[in-house]
């Protein structure tokens, strides 16, 4: 390449490359703030179509491959005219150059040492990945700092022999989510330090798949097996067992994964030799909900009741009790709701003797994830939901009202696919009172198979059962009481929003977000077409300390004498639709 031609460092911005290492040497610890924002280079260019963006990188590209005379800059000054993405360059490289030659190669480590503009670096990127060497890997690291190139880096890294390590240095200074592309580049190492970070991904991470991949990869049941099994082995499987019961990444693993039981057996076997901490409280206390309610009961069957029995042995021995009522007494908020709770749930997992029981399940409360309150819907002491319907977890304990059962048939649905029911479908089922029967019937479901059959229960049972389950609010924290309070009022009292021309949408407190309750309502009221403007606003509730009732009250008293709208965030809805409604749009800053 010409140098004569290259365009000389004072007459453009700082390299992306030495923007990073700035930034770098002044946060050597943790990711960059706000990942390397402000970028030096020129800005976002308008959205383009993708097929328009990717012939306009194809042409760019060929007329470097067929011009020896143009440069890397001049390459580099072509590119910041593109709308480019990540995926365009992946796939447009892919197709155009799969084996480029040194000449392109070269140019790619040009850009990316001295690319100035984010479209260039990418490119760069993308042509490194499959051709980099370990000698390129000081400059990919540090240019993988910046968010915007950050799983592109990955890739490149992924493909260098020998850089495991520095994939790994990259991942813990980058944004969370690129840890899960990282432990999936980096998965079936045997490297014992890449194997242990790979498997300590935290489980709010990991797809239920991905978890039992790891499992699978890294043959889990066998580790579990040998004479000597280390502590962060045995912490490794319960990540992995908890990862795979989760609906949260659209469906549960545990079913699929051939040495579940294997494996559950000897986890629980190993629990008394570990030494006792909080958190290897939760994970027993986890598994225990999941044996007993959730989606690892079908898969444990009979070997259940032992399973739960020995791991509510193991906590109520004396060394982990200590621990536990130490934890309990700390004076850090969170470790003590923790402790409290799984020396709650050792009073609660039973499994249900009747042939119709509801069991509310909260999960553990640390603020990590996004955690549900479920109702666990049990027959014959099995759970419905995780019997039968993979794809997301049961309804919430607020949705017990449509269990009711009258003698007009209803169909109910008991569970939701984590993506909506509208793209992955749910279960459902119709609910009927026959004299002196309550009938579930006429299952319907978006899971492949045969669907439940039809079940029957006495229906002074069911009736009784159900009061109960609606009745029962012990399984609350303050601010979830203070939601269920202010919405049972606002449903009660229409007028009270309707005085401000306002509808209530829905109330609910977060596990992590504990101190916290949340209701929605939209405006205007009613709407006279889809195509009318309105706003949905929320209304953040600080509990701390207070007495759920007191706060409540006084939410409903602010409401009937002051405008909501005016204290509420707009978390729905658009810049121009409120202006439409006389509105000032402001964005949510705690939404």
């Amino acid at each position: 390449m010409s140098v004569a031609n290259e365009r000389s460092a004072l007459d453009r911005p700082v390299s992306l490359y030495e923007h990073a290492r700035r930034l770098f040497r002044l946060n050597p610890d943790g990711p960059l703030p706000d990942g390397g924002r402000p970028w030096p280079d020129r800005g976002d260019h308008p959205e383009v179509r993708v097929r328009e963006r990717k012939a306009a990188l194809a042409a760019v590209l060929r007329e470097f491959i067929d011009d020896p005379s143009l440069t890397a800059a001049d390459l580099h000054d072509r590119c910041t005219g593109l709308a480019v993405t990540t995926m365009d360059a992946t796939g447009v490289l892919h197709e155009l150059a799969p084996e480029p030659s040194q000449r392109l190669v070269d140019a790619a480590r040009w850009l990316v040492r001295n690319g100035w503009d984010r479209r260039a670096v990418i490119v760069g990127l993308s042509l490194l990945c499959g051709n980099a060497e370990l000698h390129d890997v000081p400059v990919v690291q540090t240019v993988g700092l910046l968010s915007f190139a950050d799983r592109l880096a990955v890739e490149v890294l992924a493909k260098v022999p020998g850089a495991e390590h520095h994939l790994i240095w990259l991942t813990e200074r980058s944004r969370t989510r690129i840890r899960v592309a990282a432990a999936e580049a980096l998965s079936g190492n045997e490297d014992p330090v890449v194997r242990d970070w790979v498997l300590s991904t935290p489980r709010e991470l990991l797809s239920s798949e991905r978890a039992r991949k790891l499992a699978e990869w890294h043959g889990l049941a066998e580790k579990l097996g040998l004479t000597a099994v280390d502590d962060a082995l045995w912490d490794h499987a319960a990540n992995l067992l908890l990862a795979m019961t989760s609906t949260h990444n659209y469906q549960s693993e545990i079913s699929r994964y051939r040495d579940a039981t294997v494996v559950y057996q000897r986890w629980v076997e190993l629990a008394d030799r570990q030494p006792p901490t909080l958190e290897r409280a939760a994970s027993l206390a986890m598994v225990a909900q999941d044996l007993c309610t959730g989606p690892a009961a079908p898969v444990a069957g009979t070997l259940r009741r032992g399973l739960i029995e020995t791991i509510s042995r193991v906590l109520r021995s004396p060394q982990w009790a200590e621990m536990l009522h130490h934890s309990a007494r700390s004076s850090d908020p969170i470790e003590a709701r923790r402790a409290t709770w799984v020396l709650g749930e050792l009073a609660s997992n039973d499994i249900p003797e009747e042939k119709f029981a509801i069991r509310v399940v909260v999960p553990d409360p640390n603020p990590v994830g996004f955690a549900q309150v479920e109702a666990r819907v049990m027959v014959d002491g099995m759970p419905v939901v995780a019997s039968a319907f993979d794809k997301g977890p049961a309804e919430s304990p607020e949705g017990l009202v449509q269990l009711r059962a009258t003698s007009e048939p209803r169909e109910v649905m008991l569970a939701e696919a984590y993506c909506t029911e509208g793209c992955c479908g749910g279960l459902y089922t119709t609910i009927v009172r026959e004299e002196a029967e309550v009938v579930w019937r006429d299952w319907r479901s978006s899971m492949a198979g045969d669907p439940p059959p039809d079940v029957r229960f006495d229906a002074a049972e069911y009736d009784r059962e159900i009061a109960r389950a609606e009745q029962d609010h012990g399984w609350e924290w303050p601010a979830r009481t203070v939601a269920r309070l202010v919405e049972d009022e606002l449903r009660a009292d229409p007028t009270i929003l309707g005085r401000w021309d306002c509808a209530p949408g829905w109330s609910t407190a977060w596990l992590r977000d504990f101190d916290t309750a949340r209701l929605t309502f939209g405006h205007p009221a009613r709407r006279g077409s889809f195509e009318d403007p309105s706003i949905q606003f929320g209304l953040v509730i600080d509990v701390k300390d207070r007495a759920p009732e007191t706060v409540a009250a006084e939410v409903i008293a602010s409401m009937r004498h002051t405008d909501p709208k005016s204290v509420a965030e707009m978390i729905g809805g658009s810049k121009d639709g409120a202006e439409k409604l006389g509105l000032v749009y402001k964005k949510p800053t705690r939404w």
